[in-house]
């Protein structure tokens, strides 16, 4: 089973979790790259699908979202239902503006000009642009010292993952966690299957599938 890495990741966690909401969209009609992928690039193969992901930020007493993703055929088109249901939410977590605050309002999260510089993951896309195929229990050694370190392969919502762990020398005191999926699991994917950002061995962010229902 192949895995490889999708350059969409570098941006995740530049844009945290209210980035992750906005491109959340499986894309219908541009044509599928030949390599895999951590979530949807390529167009979505057909058939009904549930996807439900579970969004926490700020480590296990920060702000909970549920985000859950339906696709049922309609002729030769598809419907599409997203909902992000966010219980709990105290009003000072909240806003209705607009601005810089609004859309971090919008999921729960505070804006924050001074919070700390996210780590850089672009060192990942030397393997997407070789198109390498990612194995468990490997080290990848990347631009700028950086590091993917793979794990062994595990389960996540029934699914198939290879487990790894991206680190870089100019954030010592941060890593990422990740699921990275195979090219036909990862077309049904708006969000990786895991990702989980720490900073000083603390979760500041996480994304993890927890349901998925395919018939194609």
């Amino acid at each position: 089973m192949a895995v490889s890495i999708d350059r969409r990741l570098i941006t995740i966690l530049i844009l945290g979790l209210v980035g992750l909401a906005a491109m959340s969209s499986i894309a219908v009609s541009q044509e599928a790259p030949q390599i895999a992928y951590l979530f949807g690039l390529g167009p979505y193969p057909g058939g009904v699908l549930k996807t439900v992901f579970e969004l926490q930020r700020g480590g296990p007493d920060g702000a909970k979202h549920v985000h859950t993703i339906e696709i049922a055929p309609k002729g030769d088109l598809f419907t599409v239902t997203e909902t992000i249901v966010s219980p709990d939410q105290s009003a000072e977590d909240l806003s209705t503006g607009g601005g810089k605050t609004g859309a971090a309002g919008a999921v729960g999260t505070r804006y924050d000009e001074t919070k700390l510089a996210t780590i850089d993951l672009s060192p990942l896309q030397a393997l997407e642009e070789r198109n390498v195929q990612i194995a468990p229990n490997q080290n990848y050694y990347l631009p700028d010292g950086a590091r993917l370190v793979t794990h062994d392969w595990d389960k996540i919502a029934g699914i198939d993952v290879i487990m790894a762990t991206f680190l870089h020398p100019s954030f010592p005191n941060q890593s990422v966690e990740i699921a990275l999926t195979a090219p036909d699991t990862s077309t049904l994917l708006s969000f990786p299957a895991l990702l989980v950002k720490k900073v000083d061995g603390e979760v500041q962010y996480m994304v993890k599938l927890i349901e998925i229902d395919y018939t194609p």
